[in-house]
């Protein structure tokens, strides 16, 4: 079996290493924000992310488990057929920009409100 790029991100979770920012650039160049309205955002997903051997093991009820409860987060709607993803979310809690923002690396304060939302969630989910 052929490693991916994504193998060390699920090695990570396994081994409670999680580095999210490097999960985060790991996966930023396979989304694109292909719409965004207040409180709602769908991103286009690379076929290339949704083809990797990695992703594939991990499955999409996986993928969709550790997607719900995030804070702030009111649905999530994975589509690998169309190859998209939208978020509902709380404005109050996750600015629009957050987005964006994470996905480019941008250092901000709607970016770090986001990624402390993602490593709170993380937390609970290593918890469970």
């Amino acid at each position: 079996m052929s490693k991916s790029r994504f193998d060390s991100v699920i090695q990570a979770v396994a081994e409670d290493t999680l580095d999210l920012p490097a999960v985060v650039a790991c996966f930023a160049p396979y989304l694109h924000i292909a719409h965004q309205l207040p409180g709602r955002i769908r991103f286009r997903i690379e076929l290339a992310a949704l083809d990797d051997p990695a992703i594939r093991r991990l499955g999409s009820d996986a993928l969709s488990d550790a997607l719900a409860g995030i804070r702030g987060v009111r649905d999530i709607k994975l589509n690998k057929l169309a190859r998209s993803c939208v978020v509902e979310y709380d404005r109050a809690q996750i600015p629009d920009s957050a987005w964006a923002d994470l996905l480019a690396g941008r250092d901000t304060p709607a970016a770090r409100s986001l990624t402390g939302i993602l490593q709170d969630r993380y937390a609970e989910v290593r918890r469970a």
